[in-house]
């Protein structure tokens, strides 16, 4: 019996025991988990850059640049690409055509935000802030419409060419990222032209490689013209479900800087960078898992997803106790700059507990479950912003990243619940 029979048996035999469709799992997880080693070595040795070649002011005003277009991000109709994978996994493919088009259209209101903020700085002579943004407001309306690509490929159960797109897309706008970091730690020059060079090294090369990209899948791919006529309004759904999220996931950036100031935004943030890139694997999980759930009825969700939701977190428990024991280590090693930070960082890992949260979302979202959607988000999202102003208010930094991890827990313990009333 040839070798890749030989697994392909084991990994049937072994689903008793998973209660998961393995063979999925490891055809489509071995093309996302080579893109997520190639993003994660690409996010690492940018990080490890940023940390080593900037000053912590400059990282500081970029990384409060990049919180001020996703607080805005709420225009880009970011659930709309939640419901295109849906609709592609049943074989409607015509959103890759409409969905590009509304993002487009709507984005241009988030790029006018961006145009009102640039202005804003301009006039209060504070031109770091104010170029970099009117150059992202240029790129923004074709970035968002171009990034359907990240949604279509794995809607189409295509995570191949997912994942080779999303590996260059990343190394090439790392090695843009590093390539800058360099060439002025060499040659300094002034601050307006570093910020504005990282972000368009930044924007620019995503929006290309995207573009790029967008172009081969509609000429090669040919994607059908079949429309669910549901999924722009399952999308807006999504998107004003997602409203309050969006602006508790750069609230806390904004209030840093603008209380604190670009020196401890930049500790702030490279406290959360190494535990938000541990739950990129079940992000990766999730994506996979999502065409899956939008195949199955209620009554398996309920049956199989619990379980393993639970085996989850105790696997996530294990991780945050060897997080706490190599954080010192990683960032004394990576990030000297920023060990101040640790303590930070090692309470924030046990925000990783909200990976039950993900998956029970994923499988609601699958299932298209409106009404439990948004019983599930909308109370948790004014939860969170009332624990993220008040821990700010009463403790500043540390109270920020206690709120973010209470947040969490109470959204995982609220998502179990909406999966046994599925």
């Amino acid at each position: 019996m040839p070798i890749k029979e030989k697994i392909y048996h084991a990994l049937k035999r072994s689903e008793k025991y998973t209660q998961t469709d393995n063979v999925y799992l490891v055809k489509g997880g071995f093309w996302l988990t080579s893109a997520r080693i190639i993003v994660a070595l690409s996010s690492f040795l940018t990080a490890v850059a940023f940390a080593n070649l900037l000053a912590p002011e400059l990282y500081g005003n970029f990384k409060y640049i990049i919180s001020l277009v996703g607080f805005l991000s709420i225009f880009t109709l970011k659930g709309m690409s939640t419901a295109l994978t849906q609709a592609v996994s049943r074989g409607l493919e015509g959103g890759f055509y409409s969905v590009f088009k509304t993002k487009i259209k709507f984005t241009c209101l988030q790029a006018a935000g961006l145009l009102i903020l640039g202005g804003y700085y301009f006039f209060k002579a504070n031109y770091v802030l104010a170029v970099p943004l009117f150059l992202i407001a240029l790129l923004m309306p074709l970035r968002s419409g171009f990034s359907i690509i990240a949604s279509f490929l794995p809607g189409q159960k295509n995570f191949r060419l997912a994942a080779k797109y999303q590996g260059w897309q990343s190394i090439i706008t790392a090695a843009s990222l590093i390539a800058c970091l360099i060439l002025f730690w060499r040659f300094p020059v002034g601050n307006l032209v570093i910020i504005f060079s990282l972000v368009a090294a930044y924007y620019a090369s995503e929006t290309i490689c995207n573009g790029l990209f967008y172009r081969q899948i509609k000429k090669t791919l040919k994607p059908n013209k079949t429309e669910d006529p549901k999924t722009k309004k399952y999308g807006y759904h999504l998107t004003l479900i997602n409203f309050l999220g969006q602006i508790i996931q750069y609230l806390d950036q904004i209030l840093v800087f603008h209380s604190l100031g670009a020196v401890q935004l930049a500790a702030y943030s490279f406290a959360l960078l190494p535990v938000e890139k541990l739950k990129e694997p079940v992000q990766m999980v999730s994506a996979l898992a999502l065409p899956k759930f939008s195949a199955k009825n209620p009554q398996e969700i309920k049956k199989n997803l619990l379980p393993k939701i639970l085996k989850l977190l105790l696997l996530t428990v294990a991780a945050i106790i060897i997080y706490w024991l190599i954080a010192p280590i990683v960032f004394k090693i990576f990030f000297p700059r920023y060990v101040g930070a640790i303590f930070y960082s090692q309470i924030f890992a046990i925000s990783l507990l909200g990976i039950g949260y993900l998956m029970a979302s994923t499988a609601l979202t699958g299932q298209m479950a409106i009404k439990k959607i948004y019983a599930l988000e909308i109370p948790a999202a004014i939860l969170d912003i009332l624990l993220l102003v008040g821990g700010f208010y009463w403790l500043g930094i540390l109270g920020i990243i206690l709120a973010r991890v209470a947040s969490e827990i109470i959204r995982t313990i609220i998502g179990l619940v909406m999966i046994k009333k599925l």
